[in-house]
């Protein structure tokens, strides 16, 4: 077997580097020196962008020039999301892509609950009472028997379901692939989805962003919602047409909306959506935890594992997916 020249960083390989040795003797481990790659780094066939590159602004360069080594053969990202145009461009050179959807599927789920208690409970509420010292009661709700419509039940989605249903919750899912989901009472197909949106109190978008998905959500969808229902984005802010939201928020055609994503990110300072009272705004943040790490390397080293054997990749990225 040919020398593999794994290009990783530091902290991968102090954590991981001992289990991807012992895959295979020809196994060669290469990292960036004071976020600088060696010249060696250009023989690397595989290369994994952690964590760790996204959130150092040290390492952040040399995470970025992964993408552009020419020998590659397989590139495994920390994210789900694979919409950049980079990663395109590593399929259309033949480079094998994998990503770590699921590794940040209970946090992003734990947000979304979150939210939806914080919406049903009023818990702003209660919080502006302290900081002004009143006292006073205020009328709140449960999520138990209340619908929640998931748009894509993928990896996120499906946690989603399983903790909604532990409160109590009616699940409606939307789903290209028809089949049985545990925890999904009814399952759509796409072209279902106005019926979603109808029965919904809370609307959750799990889908990738994709041709299929971009702008899904425009100013019909959103009339076809309830008036007393929110909308809650943590897929990519292109699945929704902001102006159309933005419209909708201000008329109040729907509750409100929780946003973790947005057609700009950062969101500009000037957007409308900072200052409106029936919108809650996180920074592209809902899957942050300090667990996703140990997530995605676990699956990288179980991958390698793969790849030096021959065997399918898991959560392989063809160029149809995107």
């Amino acid at each position: 077997m040919p020398s593999i020249p794994i290009a990783i960083s530091p902290l991968v390989a102090e954590r991981y580097g001992d289990r991807l040795l012992s895959t295979s003797t020809d196994v060669r481990i290469i990292t960036p020196q004071g976020g600088r790659w060696p010249d060696e780094a250009q023989d690397a066939v595989v290369a994994y962008f952690s964590q760790d590159f996204w959130n150092s602004e040290e390492s952040r360069p040399a995470g970025g020039h992964l993408f552009g080594l020419p020998n590659l053969n397989w590139f495994h990202s920390f994210s789900a999301g694979v919409d950049h145009p980079v990663f395109r461009s590593l399929l259309e050179r033949g480079v094998l892509l994998s990503n770590s959807s699921g590794s940040s599927a209970p946090s992003i789920a734990q947000y979304v609950i979150g939210m939806m208690l914080r919406v049903s409970k009023r818990m702003d509420g209660w919080a502006a009472n302290q900081r002004e010292g009143v006292w006073q009661s205020q009328e709140t709700e449960e999520l138990t028997g209340k619908t929640v419509g998931i748009v894509g039940v993928g990896a996120i989605g499906g946690e989603v379901a399983r903790l909604a249903k532990a409160l109590g919750m009616r699940v409606i899912g939307l789903r290209r692939r028809q089949r049985p989901l545990r925890n999904v009472d009814e399952l759509l197909p796409p072209e279902r989805l106005p019926e979603l949106l109808e029965a919904s109190d809370y609307v959750v978008l799990t889908v990738p962003l994709s041709s299929e998905t971009d702008g899904m959500i425009g100013e019909a969808e959103l009339r076809a919602m309830k008036p007393s229902a929110w909308l809650i984005n943590i897929a990519r802010g292109r699945v929704v047409r902001e102006e159309a939201l933005i419209e909708a928020l201000r008329a109040r055609t729907i509750a409100g909306a929780v946003l973790d994503v947005f057609e700009e990110e950062p969101l500009p300072g000037e957007s409308e959506l900072w200052a409106l009272p029936n919108v809650i705004v996180t920074p592209h943040n809902s899957g942050w935890s300090p667990l996703n790490f140990e997530r995605a390397s676990e699956l990288f080293v179980e991958n390698f594992g793969r790849f030096v054997a021959g065997r399918p990749l898991r959560n392989q990225v063809r160029l149809k997916d995107l």
